[in-house]
């Protein structure tokens, strides 16, 4: 039996699930892996701090870093800290130390993924973050290995859990969005400033990531454009629901040609579609390639034990790496140069919702289906370019307020 140590950076709740697992499946973990893990550090920022796991007795707790990064035993680092500045820091002294790293921070990596990877590379030891998209959904290591001979066309997913609870309490509960976002709090799903996961920040760093896995495109999560869940309206989901459509926070890229397009936001799913039927927290990433077609990846987006599974997945990839002399392979080499897709060059359908209006605000346009209620109109166009569709805004909000969502899976190839 081979040993690997290792050292953990944060032992809150995806950092307690890493501990939780190691020692609940150490039997299973050693006979499939034929590897000992041996947890010897672990750093945590208050060691009085009262803690729901128990660490295994030669355990050593400190809250100092460096006594974990620089320590010349420890073979691997788990970070999940959490944070950017200080996990980017004891990242990259880790790997100058020869030090494999493990982490599930995807704040870090829409940031300094690319940076961090070429770094391990050089120094010939592995950096590896399955856990960083879609928590314990294996997602990355699908686009990597199991769809390596298949030539991707698209991917899109609910990669956020907050967002998709708050949506599906607004859709099956028929309540506003400030109610579902405090039961969310309530229940532990919603941080107490939510911002980055209601405004698509978080969804935007995790497609960054899953574009470069399935594109070979690195995206810069701050150029894209993000809309966020907090400014939909009882008229725009009730119109949805009434055309046979829910509302979904949806990361997509889809490649047209020679370019990438992409889109973080709220937008319309056919109620027949299998992202149609993510509820909750659950998490969901729908990939089309041509050889397999359509395939569909669901599960828990989030949470201890999901998020640590991944982790530890990585964990024996690493250890197997040790073992063989082979560290230093990127977790992901594919690269190609698609440009960034023009808005105009991806015509799509939308909802159309007007407010105090109660009838057709524009003659000029073939809806597809339209509807009214108390103090609205709505309807979906045809698939339009964005100059139409900014033209067609324009002119309705001359005389009324209107907003508008993308329908999902209407893009087409201009």
């Amino acid at each position: 039996m081979q040993t690997i140590t290792i050292g953990l950076l944060g032992l809150g709740t995806v950092g307690g699930g890493v501990v939780k697992l190691l020692q609940e499946h150490a039997s299973k973990i050693e006979q499939t892996t034929g590897v000992h893990f041996v947890l010897k550090r672990v750093a945590v920022a208050h060691l009085n701090k009262p803690r729901k796991v128990n660490l295994p007795a030669e355990t050593i707790l400190t809250d100092q870093i460096d006594d974990v990064i620089n320590d010349p035993e420890i073979q691997v680092i788990v970070e999940t800290m959490g944070t950017v500045n200080l996990a980017r820091e004891a990242i990259v002294q880790a790997i100058y130390n020869h030090k494999s790293v493990i982490t599930a921070n995807k704040d870090l990596l829409a940031i300094d993924g690319p940076k961090l990877a070429q770094l391990a590379e050089s120094r010939h030891v592995d950096f590896l973050y399955e856990a960083s998209v879609a928590g314990g959904i294996p997602i990355l290591r699908v686009l990597s290995s199991s769809l390596v001979t298949d030539q991707i066309t698209q991917v899109a997913g609910i990669i956020n859990g907050t967002a998709n609870y708050i949506l599906s309490a607004m859709a099956s509960d028929n309540v506003s969005y400030d109610k579902a976002l405090m039961a969310a709090q309530a229940k532990g799903y919603a941080e107490a400033n939510p911002t980055n996961d209601v405004k698509g920040i978080d969804t935007a760093n995790k497609l960054s990531i899953l574009s470069q896995f399935a594109f070979g495109k690195a995206l810069n999560p701050t150029k894209l454009g993000v809309r966020g869940i907090d400014q939909l309206t009882a008229a725009q989901l009730a119109s949805a629901k009434q055309f046979g459509y829910t509302i979904k926070l949806l990361a997509i890229a889809k490649r047209l040609g020679e370019q990438l397009y992409t889109f973080v936001g709220p937008t319309l799913v056919n109620k027949n579609d299998q992202l149609a039927q993510i509820n909750g927290v659950q998490n969901a990433v729908a990939v089309e390639s041509n050889a397999l077609g359509s395939s569909v990846y669901t599960g828990a987006g989030a949470g201890a034990e999901p998020t640590a599974n991944s982790i530890l997945s990585d964990l024996a990839a690493a250890a197997n790496d040790i073992l063989n002399y082979d560290c230093g392979s990127a977790f992901n080499n594919y690269h190609e140069e698609l440009k960034p897709c023009k808005l105009n060059d991806a015509p799509q359908s939308y909802l159309i919702t007007v407010y105090d209006c109660s009838s057709r605000p524009v003659d000029n346009i073939d809806w597809q289906i339209e509807t009214s209620g108390d103090h609205y109109w709505s309807g979906i166009t045809p698939v339009i370019t964005h100059d139409k569709l900014t033209a067609l805004l324009e002119t309705i909000n001359n005389d009324f307020a209107v907003n508008y969502l993308p329908v999902y899976d209407t893009v087409e190839i201009k």
